[in-house]
């Protein structure tokens, strides 16, 4: 008798590590997120619409884009800095630019 139930908490053990097992692949296995981009060129949700040498001329312009009411943005990689807005605020940002 003794034996009898052993295996069936063995077995009852191993049926609820099972379920959670698949409970948990169900909740957190398909994950169909974009791989993220280490290149240093995604910049998420914002949108470039300058890029300048210096990094003077970049504040000067975004000085510009901020008393228009334009949030933006500067990232610098390199020589290179960046202007980056809101996609919303891309079209205003490069006429204002211009």
């Amino acid at each position: 008798m003794d034996t009898v139930t052993a295996l069936i908490q063995i077995l009852l053990v191993a049926v609820v590590l099972g379920a959670l097992a698949l409970l948990l692949r169900w909740a957190f296995g398909n994950d169909r997120r974009a791989v993220p981009d280490y290149t240093g060129e995604d910049f998420g949700l914002l949108t470039e619409v300058a890029v300048v040498p210096t990094p003077e001329a970049a504040r000067v312009l975004a000085e510009r884009l901020r008393a228009a009411g334009i949030k933006t943005t500067i990232a610098t990689r390199g020589d290179l800095h960046r202007l980056l807005v809101f996609p919303a605020d891309a079209a205003n940002a490069k006429l204002l630019l211009r």
